[in-house]
């Protein structure tokens, strides 16, 4: 340490070693400093039209995309690599809701909820299409699918009524077992699962966040060990008194292979994840939503540094949040227009390029906002890297 003393009083001409000593404190207290992650952001044309969009990138790069363009149900395709382009095809008829994900292979698989339940799936050469749920009760609002690694889908939806038109308002959940769908009811609390979201944890099984619309409730279902569990990350009036929580939701699996999960709550984007065995809630940002069941939509991804990233609808802007290591950053990628709702959805790649759907404002157009990573100002690295 003398000898560090006096480089520090030879490089620094004039300064006394008691100058030098507290220099040299103060030098080693300071955090060394991290490059903050930023993005290249330009936008691909898809399709004239496209609504209700879900996006995924595969294992090799390749960006999958299901949608409506207002009368059919569509899938996309996009080669991984910089220059590349979209291609297109129409699956099913329909305007509603639909979720897509990918198997080992790359091959993608779609629910959508056109009154029934139907789900698409390709083989490699075809798509084959069947109705999962036949009891006729009138399925509306969202689903959710995820692949585990062995290739078994998994499918949830929010049933709203019975076969004689009463009452259900429960979400369902099921996986394919031996060639038959098995399926259950996730959660009989009241008005269950009318925004939801799902993955698969590091195991390969089932992980659904889902609101009780009733109650005020963000929840989260994970199957661990052939068993469920349900549990409460959020509530109305933990932080605010507002009554949507949990609308909009989106889950993630980080790469400690914890659940993360955004969402909204009629004012706030919120965040939400684990530190220890508690949920730990954080507001993102503010917004002033437009009303209406579509126009709250959240997505949120995990980079390779771990930093969580929400794309969602700003009462009609399209907005990008994500954690630099230090705090939330925020970008508005398309104002609000003549067509208020977004659809948005996002996936990141293996080389952290950013893929975000949503419908133009202008012209109902369907729209990818491509965010290629570059290199940012450094940030501290006081920060423990995740959000606080």
């Amino acid at each position: 340490m003398t000898g560090l003393i006096k480089l520090v009083a030879r490089l620094i001409p004039g300064l006394s070693p008691f100058a030098a000593i507290a220099y040299l404190a103060l030098s080693l207290l300071q955090p060394a400093s991290l490059q903050a992650q930023a993005w290249n952001w330009h936008t691909e044309d898809v399709d004239p039209a496209g609504k209700f969009t879900s996006i995924v990138a595969d294992r090799d790069g390749n960006v999958h995309l299901s949608y409506s363009d207002g009368q059919a149900i569509k899938y996309a395709f996009r080669p991984a690599g910089k220059a590349t382009k979209w291609f297109n095809m129409q699956i099913d008829g329909g305007d509603t809701y639909t979720s897509i994900a990918v198997d080992a292979q790359g091959h993608p698989r779609i629910c959508y909820t056109a009154r029934v339940l139907r789900y698409a799936e390709y083989d490699g050469t075809q798509w084959k299409t069947q109705t999962i749920a036949t009891d006729n009760a009138p399925i509306y609002f969202s689903c959710a699918i995820a692949i585990s690694p062995d290739g078994s889908p998994h499918i949830s939806w929010y049933r709203e009524k019975n076969a004689d038109n009463t009452p259900y308002a429960h979400i369902k959940f099921t996986e394919l077992q031996n060639g038959a769908w098995v399926i259950r009811t996730l959660d009989f609390d009241m008005q269950t699962g009318k925004f939801e979201s799902m993955t698969t944890d590091k195991n390969g099984d089932p992980v659904v966040s889902f609101d009780a619309y009733v109650k005020g409730l963000m929840k989260i279902a994970r199957k661990v060990s052939g068993e469920w569990k349900v549990e409460t990350v959020d509530f109305r009036g933990r932080t605010n008194n507002v009554y949507d929580v949990g609308m909009g939701n989106s889950v993630a699996i980080d790469k400690d292979g914890k659940p993360v999960i955004s969402y909204e709550d009629g004012e706030t984007i919120k965040f939400a994840h684990l530190v220890g065995d508690a949920w730990k809630v954080e507001t993102v940002d503010s917004f002033h939503p437009l009303g209406g069941w579509v126009g709250y939509r959240t997505s949120v991804a995990i980079d390779k540094d771990n930093h969580p990233h929400i794309a969602y609808d700003a009462g009609g802007p399209l907005k990008h949040a994500y954690w630099d290591g230090q705090k939330w950053r925020i970008e508005i990628l398309s104002r609000g227009g003549m067509i208020s709702t977004r659809y948005c959805s996002m996936t990141i790649d293996k080389s952290d390029t950013i893929y975000i759907s949503y419908t133009d404002p202008e012209d109902g157009s369907l729209r990818v906002a491509v965010g290629e990573p570059k290199t940012a100002a450094p940030v501290s690295s006081a920060s423990d890297n995740k959000p606080d």
